[in-house]
């Protein structure tokens, strides 16, 4: 309905930073992160972007993937955005982010705060 290009990806039990912001170039096997990758394969830079199951975020050494979510999804910072993988910075202003969560208990209050939220009604028993 916009005639935008769609990605979707899931961070349910993610607990890596480098899923959404890359690897650094100096490991074998390094990757840009997920939005590098929706831009490349959408070949556009106004997609419509799901991030689903956000509610499901892990948090582990390997850092906390909110704090990046939170880097894409604020509009003073998602301007330019540095991914590992390239080192440089990639405007996201244009992107379009949806999310989906079945609870916003988990949901970290910062991340939340840069959400609008629309509750949809689930099913009832007899459905």
């Amino acid at each position: 309905a916009l005639g935008r290009k769609f990605y979707r990806f899931s961070v349910g039990g993610m607990n890596d930073v480098v899923e959404i912001k890359g690897h650094r170039r100096t490991y074998v096997g390094a990757m840009p992160g997920k939005l590098i990758q929706c831009l490349k394969s959408t070949e556009c830079s106004n997609p419509v972007v799901l991030i689903d199951e956000i509610d499901k975020l892990g948090r582990d050494m390997r850092g906390d993937p909110s704090s990046a979510l939170l880097e894409v999804l604020d509009p003073e910072q998602n301007s330019s955005f540095r991914d590992h993988y390239l080192d440089v910075p990639v405007d996201l202003s244009n992107v379009l982010f949806l999310s989906t969560a079945n609870v916003l208990d988990t949901i970290p209050g910062p991340l939340l705060d840069r959400m609008e939220i629309i509750r949809l009604a689930g099913y009832v028993y007899e459905e």
